[in-house]
């Protein structure tokens, strides 16, 4: 695993490296790197989950912003506009969220971190174990937030204690139930965030393999719920 995991590294790693030499448009280079991790994750995660990138929704009319990769439930729940290229998805129906950086700084650190939680604050409505057409607000302190991720190819910084700091510094005066679960940067490190602190586990080696193993415990721990659609709907007859 461990063998295998290294050559997807390395795999992954030279392929942006050619991608940017050929391409000059940054924000064409950005999607391009979005996608190289989606076509990594579609193989390797179970089939009930479907990748895509676009904008999380929910009944009360809150939207997330341009969100880089949503992994949501496409076998039990629909998406409102499902394309090619983008998608509007409720939020009843997502497990978890991943902002993708090129290169992680600061400001590109930041971004991350407040787009990751534009998701995870969104208020759910669902019908879970109740019958058809019934629906309930979740209260807050029974949501099961989508989990949130971010991954980076490489970093400005020059070791893994210095993005374990610098993502520490940023995420603090974030509340806890919107704050990223993991940091992956693909050359250098995995760190693990603690639940409901600013600990964390810095892992140096095998960062996408640490990724990938977190990334499948943790939506793997999510429940299913099935989405209201009429909740989404003004005067829809119930």
């Amino acid at each position: 695993m461990r063998r295998y995991y290294e050559g997807l590294t390395k795999r992954m790693l030279s392929e942006l490296e050619d991608i940017s030499a050929q391409m000059s448009h940054q924000g064409e280079k950005g999607r391009n790197n979005e996608h190289v991790l989606i076509r990594y994750l579609r193989q390797h995660l179970p089939t009930r989950y479907e990748l895509t990138t676009g904008k999380v929704v929910s009944a009360d009319g809150s939207e997330s912003t341009q969100t880089d990769v949503i992994i949501r439930d496409r076998i039990n729940s629909p998406a409102f506009m499902d394309a090619d290229a983008w998608s509007i998805v409720p939020i009843e129906t997502v497990f978890g969220c991943i902002s993708v950086k090129t290169t992680l700084n600061k400001g590109e650190l930041r971004n991350a971190v407040d787009q990751v939680a534009s998701v995870r604050k969104l208020p759910a409505t669902a019908a879970i174990g109740y019958p058809s057409g019934h629906r309930h607000k979740i209260s807050p302190e029974r949501v099961l937030r989508p989990r949130g991720f971010i991954f980076a190819y490489k970093s400005e910084w020059t070791s893994a204690e210095s993005v374990d700091a610098a993502f520490k510094e940023i995420v603090e005066p974030v509340d806890d139930d919107l704050r990223p679960n993991c940091v992956c940067v693909l050359n250098q490190c995995f760190i693990a965030r603690r639940p409901y602190s600013l600990n964390t586990v810095v892992y140096s080696d095998y960062p996408f393999l640490h990724f990938f193993v977190s990334t499948v415990h943790a939506l793997g721990s999510f429940p299913i719920s099935q989405v209201d659609l009429a909740g989404y709907f003004e005067n829809y007859p119930q």
